[in-house]
């Protein structure tokens, strides 16, 4: 099955549409939790949000394009791992009032129209490509937050999420290199 750009376009409205509406504006105060968010527990919310989304348009794309029962695999458990990760994100967003954008960025929209562009053997390959990518970038994020948050919960969620993270980039190395 051929994805056109309108079906990438749907594709990345749902992860909107799943992300739910925004976070007030980001408040040096919290709201309603004893930890206080500095600069880089908001950047980490933000960034584990878009990835969070960018992570489950990808994976719906894999499902529709994909052929190999190991992408289709890695992608069915990608999806319900990131939705359960996004709202530990944005339950701590919203008591921090920071505000989490509405979809990922344009470079992570950019990259999944790249790769959906694919056909067959080519799609794969440059799914996997970005997944090992995305969660590299995420491994590096997480990592940034636990050395430099402020928020107890917050880094607690980070320190969380870097299990599943990094058991997903072992499964997507698994895939490109079997070898290995």
């Amino acid at each position: 099955m051929r994805i056109t750009a309108t079906t990438t376009a749907a594709l990345l409205a749902g992860a909107v549409l799943t992300a739910g509406a925004p976070a007030a504006a980001a408040s040096a105060e919290p709201a309603g939790t004893p930890g206080k968010v500095c600069a880089e527990d908001a950047k980490y919310l933000v960034r584990a949000h878009r990835g969070n989304l960018a992570e489950q348009a990808a994976g719906r794309a894999a499902l529709a394009e994909s052929d190999s029962e190991e992408v289709r695999h890695i992608a069915a458990m990608l999806i319900p791992d990131h939705a359960r990760l996004d709202r530990a994100v944005r339950h701590l967003a919203r008591d921090h009032g920071v505000a989490l954008p509405p979809k990922p960025n344009q470079k992570q929209r950019d990259e999944l129209a790249a790769v959906v562009a694919q056909d067959g053997a080519a799609f794969d390959a440059a799914w996997l490509a970005a997944q090992e990518k995305a969660h590299l970038q995420s491994l590096d994020f997480i990592a940034r937050e636990l050395d430099g948050g402020c928020a107890p919960e917050v880094r607690e969620a980070a320190a969380t999420a870097a299990p599943k993270v990094a058991a997903h980039l072992a499964m997507v190395r698994a895939a490109l290199d079997p070898r290995a």
